[in-house]
């Protein structure tokens, strides 16, 4: 068979490949790079850039594909949730619409609706209730640590008056002690255990919907942040079946609710793998979140003497079983929000070996509030950083519900970027899709000026970092987190293929947020086209 070649030049190259950054022409032999060049380009087949930018394929170490794709196929509000000018009467109609548009469904099921949207961070079930008062409704908020249900729904799980918070969550309520329709963190799994279970076929489906989504953003290599045993069952299927184009990182889940037991399941669900897709890491989710008060703090929350928010992987565990992990060869991937669950995590890989946690390449996702103490401690310990660079910002969220509950002193602590680059850790970026946008360029904005696009507020503008470094996080600094940086994360010959061109410049602060992709390549073929 003929090889397969083709030639990219007439614009601007950024190879993230500090040999060579910025060539002239990129050559793709049978889908490899097969080599760069300054100068006048090679005779053959010509892919014209058109003046356009070229960019390796990029690699996102923190998302939810297996998650949001599912949701994509459910009663989507994510889009919705985005915008803070959307009301309540906005989720109402959408949901009802759904609704009527699938009489048969016996739950309406969905979910990205955001805190920010409802007064308090609570939506309510009566809300609910206006529009589909003869099925359960259960949708899970925006950012994954809610729920939000109706009155038959709670009626169905036996939630009332009398219902004890469980351990990891809290029932939301009236003055009177009536649950109100928002079941936060693991109160949610009190509906959610008897939602009909997620079939197969919607699990493939969803997948292949989510892949669809990231190719149109750029995204050719990704981590999936939160696999349990359908969704690996799932991937595993559509690698083999052909219906996987990019690659899949699978981070498997660490049941809270289970202990070390577990270990040996890991294990052998770890060395499962097929050709694009493969486990990666585990996932320990240690905390929740600052806006509703879950996110595990050193010191209590701003006006009280004992909240120290939720800790879902109590301290004593994450010693055993982080060193175990590592110790079995597998990467450590945690979930760190708030300053004491951030700690556990960094104290949980010291408690293992130097040479496991350097071939392992343990990854704290989030880091949102980082005690200054605790900031060289990743570059000591081989921990690299995986940020979510979007909500580095004072949006709406922060200013109502984030900042309030952390007071003056822990909000400026938030997101310490430039520090943690200064201090010599490894940064990668993750969208966390969908509880934020997939597209990497208004995440690099935010990251390069710590402020919304159409908001003037700022967020420490100290810890901004550069276009350049925010792109690298999303290329080689996600690729190497991602144990892929030999074969992709760069324009560099012998790597894949794995290409994507721009319209805009995404290292020109005017032009990144504009900036958008036209066509994505996996391994040199065409797998989205704007």
């Amino acid at each position: 068979m003929a090889s397969q070649r083709m030639i990219f030049s007439n614009g601007t190259i950024h190879s993230m490949d500090p040999a060579n950054p910025s060539p002239d022409w990129v050559e793709v032999v049978d889908g490899a790079i097969a080599a760069v060049g300054h100068g006048a380009p090679p005779d053959g087949n010509h892919f014209d850039l058109k003046g356009r930018v070229l960019l390796p394929g990029f690699h996102d170490a923190h998302i939810h594909p297996s998650l949001s794709g599912v949701t994509l196929i459910q009663c989507d509000l994510h889009e919705l949730g985005k915008d803070r000018a959307t009301n309540v009467a906005t989720f109402q109609k959408v949901v009802k619409d759904y609704a009527e548009a699938h009489p048969d469904a016996e739950w309406i099921l969905g979910g990205g609706w955001s805190m920010e949207q409802v007064e308090g961070g609570v939506a309510r079930a009566e809300w609910l209730d206006a529009v589909v008062p003869d099925r359960p409704v259960y949708l899970v908020s925006s950012e994954g640590h809610a729920a939000w249900v109706n009155t038959l729904a709670m009626n169905m799980a036996g939630i009332d008056d009398t219902t004890p918070d469980p351990e990891h969550g809290r029932i939301e309520r009236d003055p009177d002690g009536k649950p109100n329709g928002t079941l936060q963190e693991g109160a949610a799994s009190l509906v959610g255990d008897i939602v009909p279970p997620t079939t197969h076929a919607d699990n493939m489906a969803g997948l292949l919907a989510a892949q669809e989504m990231m190719f149109s953003m750029g995204i050719t290599t990704w981590n999936d942040a939160w696999v349990e045993a359908p969704t690996h069952k799932a991937y595993l299927e559509l690698d083999e079946n052909g219906g996987l184009l990019g690659t899949a990182i699978g981070s498997l889940w660490w049941d809270r609710d289970r202990g070390m037991e577990q270990l040996p399941e890991i294990i052998e669900r770890y060395g499962e793998a097929g050709t694009r897709y493969r486990p990666g890491s585990v996932k320990f989710m240690v905390d929740g979140v600052c806006e509703n008060s879950t996110a595990a703090m050193v010191h209590p929350y701003a006006g009280s003497s004992d909240d120290f928010g939720l800790t879902f992987l109590p301290r004593e565990l994450l010693l055993e079983a982080v060193p175990q992990t590592m110790a079995a060869g597998m990467q450590p991937h945690f979930h760190g929000i708030g300053d004491r669950a951030i700690r556990d995590s960094l104290d949980a890989v010291a408690a293992g070996s130097v040479a496991d946690a350097k071939k392992t390449r343990p990854h704290i996702a989030h880091v949102q509030v980082v005690r200054p103490e605790d900031i060289p401690r990743f570059a000591e310990l081989n921990v690299a950083v995986n940020a979510q660079m979007l909500w580095a910002c004072h949006d709406d969220t922060m200013v109502d519900l984030t900042a309030p509950r952390l007071g003056e002193e822990r909000t400026s602590w938030q997101y310490p970027f430039r520090s943690l680059i200064d201090s010599g850790a490894v940064f990668a970026c993750g969208s966390d899709w969908a509880v934020s946008t997939p597209d990497p360029f208004p995440q690099m904005f935010v990251a390069a000026t710590r402020r919304m696009p159409d908001d003037d507020r700022v967020l420490e503008a100290g810890q901004a970092i550069t276009l350049a470094e925010a792109l690298a996080g999303f290329t080689t600094g996600a690729a190497w987190v991602n144990h892929e940086e030999t074969r992709s994360g760069s324009i560099t010959p012998g790597k894949a293929a794995d290409l994507v061109v721009v319209e805009g410049n995404p290292l020109d602060i005017d032009e990144v947020l504009t900036a958008h992709v036209v066509t994505t390549f996996v391994g040199g073929v065409a797998v989205y086209e704007r």
